[in-house]
């Protein structure tokens, strides 16, 4: 399956796979601390993508084990980043508290994954154009061998006809 680009769709996929991962209900992670299970069928059911309330987004980030500002990140495209994942990034000492994610980090991931993405695309645009260039030699090659050189075709003639050629 791919990923939705962004909005409600991205996040709903990131939400059903980290509960999938975490092997949890929609009740345990009410329990957890995140949005009530007709939260999230209300999130789901949305086709006006309109955005969830902050506060749902911050409950999903503290049910899922996400770095608070993740479901937001992932909205306009980003991916979520687990507690555990910041603080095996970071080396600390395990008993100060873990930090929220500042905006700074939150628009650094963006910037990151959309100069990725625009990297990625130019690669499949030069394979593009070069499988263009490729086509268009066999094109051009094909439509050499289909047309008809008027002169040659004329000197075939005379040579088949030689009395046409004298007359």
């Amino acid at each position: 399956m791919t990923v939705p680009a962004d909005g409600v769709d991205r996040l709903i996929h990131f939400v059903d796979e980290r509960i999938a991962q975490l092997n949890l209900s929609k009740e345990e992670v009410a329990r957890r601390g995140g949005p009530a299970p007709d939260t999230l069928a209300k999130i789901r059911g949305r086709r006006d993508q309109q955005t969830p309330m902050v506060g749902t987004l911050l409950r999903l980030d503290a049910a899922l084990g996400w770095q608070p500002g993740s479901a937001a990140v992932t909205l306009l495209g980003g991916q979520p980043l687990s507690l555990t994942a910041r603080s095996r990034a970071v080396s600390r000492p395990k008993k100060r508290a873990l930090q929220p994610v500042s905006e700074r980090e939150i628009m650094g991931r963006l910037v990151s994954q959309l100069h990725d993405e625009i990297a990625r695309l130019e690669g499949d645009r030069d394979a593009v154009d070069a499988r263009i260039r490729r086509l268009r030699g066999i094109y051009e090659s094909f439509i050499a061998e289909l047309t008809v050189d008027e002169d040659l075709a004329a000197e075939y003639s005379a040579a088949d006809n030689p009395s046409s050629a004298a007359g």
